[in-house]
């Protein structure tokens, strides 16, 4: 089900149902984290002990990139058997972003999840046999017409088999988006790195159209922290 626009104006809130949708993901890590800017973001009382890592404002890898594409942190709580994983950019998210060169096919806000880090899946989204780090993505994405949200599963992909991928609801709110992900979707670990990038596609996930616009580093950390 597409998602029903609730605004024509950056900084308003709007939210998603679910939909379904390729996406892309960070493959290797690397370097030290710089946190320079601490954007506070509200949660439930209810929520124990969030996580929250922080990125330098003006830190992307793509000179100029807009900052609905600057990351500044992201925050992960776990509430009543649900993830809950929260963005904040540098500058409102648009109701219709532009896609600017190389942004031809799409512009995406990622996190991923290494639930076993003895396992490299190889493929969807990335292109056909590149090893990933992680075993889940989650992902809100901009196809120049519509925003929607996605949990992509690649455990299979370690066996021979195709990715699974699962429409998720999401919530973007001037600069947080939020989208929630039941944690038997993805196994219900206990614990796991985690970490989050921007990027832009100029082809199909998983056909290698994929540059990154800003990235957390090093790229996974563990939860609980």
């Amino acid at each position: 089900m597409n998602r029903a626009r609730e605004h024509s104006e950056p900084g308003s809130t709007h939210s998603g149902r679910r939909s379904k949708r390729g996406w892309a993901m960070r493959a290797l890590a690397g370097g030290a984290l710089a946190a320079s800017l601490v954007l506070t973001v509200s949660v439930p009382a209810s929520a124990a002990s969030p996580s929250v890592r922080t990125d330098p404002a003006g830190d992307t890898l793509i000179k100029d990139a807009p900052g609905y594409m600057d990351m500044v942190s992201i925050q992960l709580a776990e509430r009543g058997g649900m993830f809950e994983f929260q963005m904040s950019v540098a500058a409102p998210v648009p109701a219709a972003p532009p896609l600017p060169p190389p942004a031809t096919k799409g512009i995406s806000w990622n996190w991923g999840l290494d639930t076993n880090p003895t396992t490299f899946p190889a493929g969807y989204p990335l292109p056909p046999g590149l090893p990933g780090t992680v075993e889940f993505v989650i992902t809100i994405t901009w196809d120049g017409s519509a925003f929607r949200a996605f949990l992509v599963d690649r455990r299979p992909l370690l066996t021979g088999g195709q990715a699974v991928i699962t429409p998720l609801d999401y919530t973007i709110s001037g600069t947080l988006l939020q989208v929630d992900v039941n944690a038997d979707a993805v196994g219900n670990p206990s614990s796991f790195g985690w970490g989050a990038t921007t990027t832009y596609s100029s082809g199909p996930s998983g056909s290698g159209g994929l540059q990154f616009v800003d990235e957390f580093s090093p790229f996974v950390a563990p939860w609980p922290s």
